[in-house]
C-alpha cells in the first residue's frame, strides 16, 4: 500500500477541487492526477466522481477514507516512535504534574526540556494527583510527578518518591484569629472554613492529628481547588484557612496581606513539620520513551539540588 497516494486521496477529499490539492501536495495538477489513478487501479476501485465543475468522493471512497487515514496516523506514529530511538528531539511526550510539583521542579525542568528537545511535542496535563493516576492508568500520559497524599504499594505502578516541602497554614492579615491572642490554641481553627489544593480524608486525618485535635474533629467547609490564583484570592478575601506548601506565597507573607499561623500556634506543636510529598510515577515493567527517560532525569536532578 502506498501511503504516499493514499495521502494525496485524504487531500483531495478535503478539497474536493484537484487544483488545490495538487498544490498542498506540492505536485503539479497532472502529477497528482496520475496519483490518483494510480491508487484507483490498485485498489481496482473508482474513489472519485469527476465532473467539469466538482469532485466528489463515491460511496467506495467514502467507506476507504477512514481506514485511509487510520493507516497514515499510524504510520506517522511509527515515524515518531522512530525519532524516540533516533534522538529523542522529537515526537512526542505526555506528561501530568500535580500542583505542587508545578509550582516547584517542574518550574525548572520544562524550560530546560525545551531547550534540549526543540522539536518535542510536549503535552503537559496540571491537575490533583488522583485525576493524574487514572490518566496513567490509561496510558494516555507517561508519568506523572504528584502524589501528596498516602500512597498504597501497588505493583502496577513503580514509585519514586521526591524531597517533601515544609506546609504552612495561612490566613489575611487582620483574620479574627490574630486578635485572639499572641499564642493559638489549634482548636480555635476549627471555627472557620479551610481551603487547600487537595485535602482528603486521609490527609485531613493527618493534619488533625499533627495539630493535636482529636480525630472525630472535623475541618469545616472544605473548598478544594486546582487553581493556585483562585485560592489565592480566596484566603485573601474571605476568612477562610488555606493549608498548602510553603513557599509559594511568600511574597503575599513579606508585604504584609498574609500571615503564617503555624506560626502562632502553641508551642510543641509538630504543625510546622508537616511535610507534604512527591512522587515520580510511571507504569511499572514499561520502557519509557526516551524524551520521557529525559524529562525524568532532569526532574531528578532538579529534586536533588532542592534537597540539597
Amino acid at each position: 500500500m502506498d501511503l504516499k497516494r493514499l495521502g494525496h486521496m485524504v487531500l483531495l477529499s478535503e478539497e474536493l477541487h484537484f487544483s488545490r490539492a495538487a498544490k498542498r501536495a506540492h505536485l503539479s495538477q497532472t502529477a497528482f492526477s496520475r496519483s490518483i489513478q494510480s491508487l484507483e487501479s490498485d485498489l481496482q476501485l473508482r474513489l472519485f466522481d469527476r465532473g467539469t465543475r466538482s469532485v466528489q468522493l463515491t460511496a467506495a471512497g467514502r467507506q476507504l477514507l477512514s481506514q485511509a487515514r487510520d493507516l497514515l496516523r499510524r504510520a506517522e506514529n511509527l515515524s515518531a516512535s522512530a525519532q524516540y530511538l533516533a534522538n529523542a528531539e522529537g515526537g512526542e511526550l505526555n506528561v501530568g504534574v500535580g500542583l505542587l510539583a508545578a509550582d516547584s521542579y517542574m518550574q525548572e525542568v520544562l524550560p530546560l526540556l525545551r531547550r534540549d528537545c526543540p522539536g518535542l511535542r510536549l503535552n503537559v496535563e496540571v491537575d490533583h494527583w488522583q485525576n493524574l493516576l487514572r490518566l496513567l492508568e490509561q496510558e494516555r500520559i507517561e508519568f506523572l510527578v504528584g502524589g501528596t497524599g498516602p500512597l498504597h504499594e501497588d505493583p502496577r505502578f513503580q514509585i519514586t518518591r521526591l524531597p517533601p516541602r515544609d506546609t504552612a497554614i495561612y490566613c489575611r492579615s487582620g483574620h479574627p484569629l490574630l486578635a485572639v491572642a499572641p499564642v493559638l490554641q489549634s482548636s480555635l481553627l476549627l471555627d472557620y472554613p479551610w481551603s487547600a489544593a487537595l485535602l482528603d480524608d486521609a490527609s485531613a486525618l493527618q493534619l488533625l492529628a499533627l495539630l493535636a485535635l482529636p480525630a472525630d474533629a472535623r475541618l469545616p467547609a472544605l473548598m478544594s481547588c486546582n487553581s493556585l490564583p483562585l485560592l489565592r484570592q480566596t484566603v485573601l478575601h474571605s476568612d477562610s484557612l488555606l493549608f498548602t506548601w510553603e513557599g509559594w506565597l511568600r511574597d503575599d507573607v513579606r508585604a504584609g496581606r498574609l500571615v503564617d499561623l503555624t506560626r502562632h500556634l502553641e508551642p510543641g506543636l509538630p504543625a510546622q513539620g508537616y511535610q507534604l510529598h512527591s512522587n515520580l510515577i510511571q507504569l511499572a515493567n514499561r520502557t519509557l520513551s526516551p524524551p520521557a527517560q529525559r524529562a525524568l532525569a532532569l526532574i531528578l536532578k532538579m529534586a536533588g539540588q532542592s534537597a540539597g
